[in-house]
């Protein structure tokens, strides 16, 4: 019997797992490639919503222990993950410049924000220069989530296949999944929690967001915020990310031209040389009404658990969150109140 099965491996799944392996706890992956929001949002970290200079919920806390898991699974697997970059946000009048320098003297964002400067930055014009944030970067999480799974697949722990609901049993005191028994089942499925007969309540809304690569002559060494972000690709010199857009309708994994005239609009303000679009990808981000993850037990059965919602910024949240929720499991200690699924009440139970 295993301690745990984790369905799902996004960022949440893969932070799970690390705390399992930190602890010496026994456990299965199963993942089906569906849920590629973790794959396409880029990777970054960034404590700071830009477009009000305001601190996101808990990234400044939550950042030192995550970039502290990453680079744990740098030594483990021998590559490089996280590439430290600075934030240039692209200021668009006087009243910006003042609103910058007046944020700059804030608890918590004086640690990341520095003074506007007009620094030149090839291909992309800024009369009222930039605002500086340091201590921001990317998080190749693509490429951590193909080292885990590569190690993974040599132990036999890992299986490329979608659950079967249908094939579950619940035990008093543990689970059993097609012959595979583990003491706790934890969920970490993103978006495709909506299909979860056990936690479909939870109000889980999904955000499409797209993005594109492009590839251009520009020489841009920081991520560049205007009406779009624009981001070095860590893995291609001389390509760039462009993100990205929010849909909260279409639910679908595919691409759309909308999202891509849309992004290209954008970022012909803020780009003034030739690009040739390489690449455009689109997932769900698992986004929740109240705009926090959703960690916690099944209130009815408590062999199952869920790890989720963690939005635009799941490389600062998850390996917090998914702390918490290890620590919740196996020493009952309580759930911070914000990221407990105890906040939405179960009406129907399974």
């Amino acid at each position: 019997m295993y301690h745990y099965l984790i369905v799902g491996f996004g960022v949440a799944g893969f932070s799970f797992m690390q705390q399992l392996e930190e602890n010496q706890r026994s456990f299965l992956v199963l993942d089906n490639h569906s849920q590629r929001s973790s794959r396409i949002a880029g990777g970054m970290y960034n404590p700071i919503i830009l477009k009000r200079f305001t601190p996101a919920w808990k990234a400044a806390e939550m950042l030192p222990y995550s970039l502290l898991q990453f680079r744990k699974a740098e030594l483990k697997y021998k590559s490089k993950f996280i590439h430290e970059i600075d934030i240039y946000r692209k200021l668009a009048s006087i009243e910006e410049q003042n609103n910058w320098s007046v944020a700059m003297d804030k608890p918590v964002m004086r640690d990341f924000m520095h003074p506007v400067t007009y620094e030149k930055i090839d291909g992309v014009e800024a009369p009222y220069g930039f605002g500086v944030l340091k201590g921001t970067g990317i998080v190749n999480v693509g490429k951590v989530l193909d080292e885990a799974i590569k190690e993974l697949q040599k132990k036999d722990l890992f299986l490329r296949e979608s659950f079967d609901y249908d094939q579950l049993i619940l035990h008093k005191d543990h689970i059993e999944y097609k012959g595979i028994k583990a003491k706790y089942l934890v969920f970490a499925e993103g978006y495709g929690l909506t299909n979860n007969p056990f936690f479909n309540y939870l109000p889980l809304k999904g955000t499409k967001g797209e993005m594109l690569m492009i590839r251009t002559e520009a020489k841009i060494p920081y991520i560049v915020k205007s009406a779009a972000f624009l981001a070095p690709d860590v893995t291609t010199p001389g390509q760039y990310y462009v993100g990205a857009t929010y849909h909260w309708t279409d639910k679908s994994n595919e691409p759309t031209r909308e999202a891509r005239q849309q992004l290209e609009e954008r970022l012909s303000k803020l780009l003034n040389k030739k690009y040739e679009v390489v690449l455009q990808k689109a997932g769900i981000r698992p986004t929740v009404q109240d705009r926090r993850p959703l960690a916690g037990k099944h209130p009815v059965y408590s062999q199952l658990a869920v790890l989720n919602g963690m939005g635009t910024r799941g490389v600062i949240l998850a390996p917090s969150v998914a702390k918490e929720l290890f620590e919740h499991l196996e020493l009952s200690i309580p759930l911070s109140p914000e990221i407990s699924i105890e906040r939405f009440p179960i009406k129907n139970p399974v």
